[in-house]
């Protein structure tokens, strides 16, 4: 579960003492962070990957950034000959070539896909890449890149072009938790919630932002600093759950969106839709009931039921999750 602060690590002390707080007691284990921004030392990047690295934090290096006046590919082999084989050495570190390679006029697709091989011959202990692209771009399908990195308005839109993905998928940039004048940056909490489950659900993880301003008029998605949404506390009830999903589960389009591990294992989200019950078709067991209020979030039992046929009443509210796990 990740979290977007861009240029955290330019900040004064205080600030990035906040930030590294703040992170240490979210329910993030990922932090989205350009490399440079044109402004950073690698003695000074290095520090704070390792400050991270204390904490459980992975750092995910935006290595190419159009703030770092980067204009052309030969430009950016130099800053990736640089920067990838100094910090590959620390085992949290994550590569994003670029977070918007649109802004990169002279740099063309192919050339995309030779920096990835590039990062990958300087990188020794492989760790993963991606590049930030429209969920419909062919970039997301070539070789270099270890995952997908996709930027799309709902986890729904981003699977419908990605279902035949061969490789992982992340929903990296989808809209920050905030009040900007900018659409983008200004979704509600409950939106962030819903993004971040029906994703969860549908393997399609959701990165968070926020991008209220404080009092310095910066925001957690640009600086860094501390959390102060709605959303957060919610996810933390999300990362909780998700610790719990068997590996093997795998995702089956209905409805509503839902893991399931047959006979084991079934998680449904039921966003939006404000369903009375809802029954499932199950091998012959008995199953551990539970209603999950990703809002409120409440767990409430139902108590164990008998297959095959599991029905489940829900209060006819939005935002509900049911869980079901096969018990003795």
């Amino acid at each position: 579960m990740a979290t977007t602060a861009l240029a955290w690590h330019l900040q004064g002390d205080k600030r990035r003492a906040r930030t590294l707080a703040t992170l240490e007691s979210a329910p993030f284990d990922r932090v989205r962070m350009a490399a440079l921004a044109g402004r950073c030392t690698l003695d000074s990047l290095e520090e704070r990957v390792a400050e991270l690295a204390a904490i459980g934090v992975t750092a995910e290096l935006v290595l190419l950034h159009p703030d770092d006046g980067i204009a052309d590919v030969a430009a950016a082999a130099r800053c990736l000959r640089e920067v990838v084989p100094r910090l590959a050495a620390h085992p949290n570190v994550w590569w994003s070539l670029s977070s918007d390679p649109a802004r990169f006029p002279g740099v063309s697709e192919h050339d995309w896909v030779r920096l990835a091989d590039l990062v990958a011959e300087e990188d020794p202990g492989h760790h993963p890449l991606s590049i930030t692209v429209e969920a419909g771009s062919p970039l997301l399908w070539r070789r270099g890149f270890t995952h997908g990195s996709v930027t799309a308005r709902s986890p729904r839109d981003a699977w419908v072009q990605t279902r035949d993905h061969h490789k992982p998928v992340l929903m990296d940039m989808c809209g920050y938790e905030g009040d900007s004048p900018d659409p983008w940056l200004s979704l509600t909490p409950q939106e962030v919630v819903a993004q971040a489950w029906d994703g969860a659900v549908r393997r399609r993880c959701v990165t968070h932002g926020e991008s209220y301003a404080d009092e310095e008029g910066l925001t957690w998605s640009e600086s860094g600093g501390s959390l102060v949404g709605d959303a957060v506390a919610r996810l933390r009830l999300l990362r909780q759950v998700l610790g719990a999903i068997p590996d093997e589960a795998v995702h089956v389009d209905r409805d509503a969106p839902m893991l399931e591990l047959p006979g084991e294992f079934y998680l449904e989200f039921c966003g939006e839709h404000r369903f009375p019950e809802r029954s499932y078709d199950v091998p012959p067991g008995r199953y551990e009931v539970e209603v999950i209020d990703t809002w409120e979030m409440t767990v409430t039992p139902h108590g164990v039921q008998e297959g095959p046929t599991v029905t489940v009443p829900l209060p006819g509210t939005v935002a509900q999750a049911i869980r079901l796990r096969r018990v003795p």
